[in-house]
């Protein structure tokens, strides 16, 4: 009798026990913040004790490990609501329109720390941005969103990607001037890819207002950057697509479009984002010479085959609504620009 109490004893303790450990367990899980990396695999699991523009430092079963933000695809961060851990994973793939309807799920009350409020508060902003940047929303006010973030959280991880899509904003509501500012931040970073795409973009974004020596210049530098990414290497394409611009609006068109079509010639005619950029560039120099046909023929390039670039599609059929008119086709301008009213409604091209 006696052992037989003790062995129940035993067993409850030892039932304690395994409760005990299981739940602390399960505290110790969910006690975790997740890095996911753009190379993929097994996300870094840890406690993250620092967070700034260029760097997180999580720590890892005792020991800091410092990951570049140009490195990070996404940060799930311990506690926050199930809806905008999916909401990041669908941005992560791309999937804009599902993110922001999972979005749309995530309640006050469940932001339950100043970090996970911080991050919710970002992925609006982005979100909208994107969404208005498709041509489905208000492009100033997702500006508004993500610039009042912007000016709470300058020392984020997220702010780089911010400055971007205020960049791309600007560029959208006809303000390359404040686009450039953007962008340069991205230019300033000190990782070589983000180095890339800023001075592309600012350099695009200074070729708009034709400060051409002022583009010229942040396109040399990225067509000499020593990048061996792919993002980086198509950059470095476009880069020099700029610098051909540069030329075309000092007065050297018939030069600059002898060299792009010679990239057309040579390049991979299946890179939608160059071929885009390509095509329009021919057709803007061809339209100012005066060679309407011929334009009409390089903004149908981008109509027809690359309508997947949404900005570059917007501005070819902008372009087309105001080419076919000149050789008799008004039936055609006006369905080019009932196509830019439908797909692109909230875009700059369409108020021209």
């Amino acid at each position: 009798m006696i052992l037989t109490s003790m062995n129940r004893q035993l067993s409850l303790s030892l039932c304690v026990a395994v409760v005990s450990f299981a739940w602390m367990s399960s505290i110790a899980v969910a006690q975790e913040d997740r890095i996911f990396t753009l190379k993929g695999g097994v996300a870094i699991r840890g406690n993250i004790i620092e967070r700034t523009r260029d760097k997180v430092v999580i720590e890892v079963k005792g020991a800091n490990q410092n990951v570049a933000t140009n490195e990070i695809a996404r940060i799930i961060n311990d506690g926050e609501p199930q809806p905008l851990t999916k909401a990041k994973d669908l941005i992560s793939q791309g999937n804009i329109d599902q993110a922001i309807q999972e979005f749309k799920k995530v309640a006050d009350d469940t932001l339950k720390s100043d970090v996970v409020k911080q991050d919710y508060q970002f992925y609006r902003g982005y979100l909208a941005a994107s969404n208005a940047l498709q041509g489905k929303g208000d492009a100033n006010a997702a500006q508004k969103l993500l610039l009042a973030w912007a000016k709470e959280n300058s020392t984020s991880n997220h702010f780089y990607s911010a400055s971007e899509k205020l960049g791309e904003l600007a560029m959208a509501l006809g303000a390359p001037d404040q686009a450039a500012k953007y962008f340069g931040v991205l230019a300033a970073a000190p990782f070589p890819d983000l180095k890339v795409k800023g001075g592309y973009l600012a350099g695009k974004a200074l070729l708009a207002l034709k400060k051409t020596a002022d583009a010229r210049a942040k396109f040399e530098v990225v067509t000499q950057a020593q990048v061996s990414d792919p993002a980086s290497l198509k950059l470095k394409k476009l880069a020099s697509v700029g610098l051909i611009g540069c030329d075309a609006t000092d007065g050297k068109a018939d030069q600059a479009l002898a060299a792009l079509e010679k990239m057309v010639d040579e390049g991979d005619s299946s890179d939608a984002e160059l071929f885009s950029e390509l095509y329009n560039a021919m057709g803007g120099i061809l339209l100012t010479a005066g060679r309407n046909e011929e334009a009409i023929l390089s903004y149908l390039k981008t109509d027809l085959l690359y309508a997947s670039e949404i900005e570059a599609h917007a501005e070819s059929l902008y372009w087309l609504s105001q080419l076919w008119p000149k050789i008799g086709e008004n039936q055609r301008a006006t369905e080019a620009k009932s196509r830019l009213a439908k797909l692109y409604p909230t875009s700059l091209w369409l108020k021209k």
